[in-house]
């Protein structure tokens, strides 16, 4: 007979032996909690293990804001949010348009202790508070800007910053924020970028510098490498500032540091009496106008 047939013969007898199927339940039993133990354990350990590897990534990350935000192209918060760009953009609101409101000591040359922005309690457009920032990631934040929209300045040790223009804030000063120009020479294309849909009232009753301090002009065009800002990249209309006439006639034009063309005009209004000339964007061609 072969040897598998005299083993099945012989486990089926067992099988049916009331002893033997008593004891073939207890291992069985005895198997199943061996196995959840086992399970649970290895459980554990990952979850210990992953748990420490978060706890490293903390102690790591937090001893160094802006390297974290290098190695992650800044990432974090809401929606993968750009963490330092988020920054930026808080920065620019706080310093045009907040400053005030939120009892910053500015100065009249727009200047604001970077300690003291960093203690607000508001959060980022990314969901980061304000308070875990640091230093070193608003100086990423100003050197990543591609408008240059800030200056950074160190006096007796002390961080400060300021928004290069669009201000609306009263208490800064232009002629302690602006560099003033003097003749054509100084600004040879002076040119403000608008859209068709507004060209009509802007022709009846000038630029306005609505809520801000000044109005705003490009010092080149939108396609020019040197042009920082001044201008909305998706314009299609642009106004001509006769600059000669202008400062002929006592209107003020000021430059800021990066290379945006400011005034107050006359009572908060740039006249379509000193537009140059109009034309379309990007197609150039020439726009007529009476004023």
């Amino acid at each position: 007979m072969p040897l598998v047939k005299i083993i099945f013969e012989i486990h089926s007898k067992l099988k049916s032996h009331p002893a033997f199927s008593s004891l073939l339940s207890r291992y069985s039993a005895a198997s199943v909690v061996h196995s959840k133990s086992s399970t649970s354990a290895s459980f554990s350990i990952v979850a210990s293990s992953r748990k420490g590897g978060r706890g490293m990534g903390r102690d790591s990350s937090s001893s160094s804001s802006v390297a974290r935000a290098h190695r992650q192209g800044g990432r974090g918060g809401r929606g993968g949010m750009d963490r330092i760009n988020a920054l930026g953009r808080l920065l620019t609101r706080i310093l045009r348009h907040q400053a005030s409101d939120l009892k910053l000591d500015m100065r009249s040359d727009g200047f604001v202790r970077v300690h003291e922005i960093l203690k607000l309690n508001t959060t980022t457009f990314a969901g980061v508070p304000l308070r875990l920032h640091t230093p070193e990631e608003v100086r990423v934040a100003v050197a990543r800007d591609n408008k240059q929209r800030f200056t950074l300045s160190e006096e007796d040790g002390e961080l400060l910053i300021r928004a290069n223009q669009g201000h609306s804030i009263t208490t800064v000063s232009t002629d302690d924020l602006l560099k003033p120009i003097l003749s054509i020479d100084e600004a040879p294309v002076c040119v403000h970028g608008t859209y068709r849909r507004y060209l009509e009232s802007i022709l009846q009753s000038g630029l306005k510098r609505m809520k801000r301090l000044h109005v705003h002009f490009s010092s080149g065009l939108p396609m020019d490498g040197e042009v920082i800002s001044g201008m909305r990249r998706d314009v299609d209309v642009l106004i001509y500032l006769d600059v000669e006439k202008a400062l002929r006639e006592g209107m003020e034009l000021f430059v800021s540091d990066n290379k945006v063309i400011l005034t107050e005009g006359f009572d908060g209004v740039v006249p379509a009496r000193f537009f140059l000339k109009i034309e379309t964007w990007p197609g150039r061609e020439i726009i007529s106008f009476r004023t």
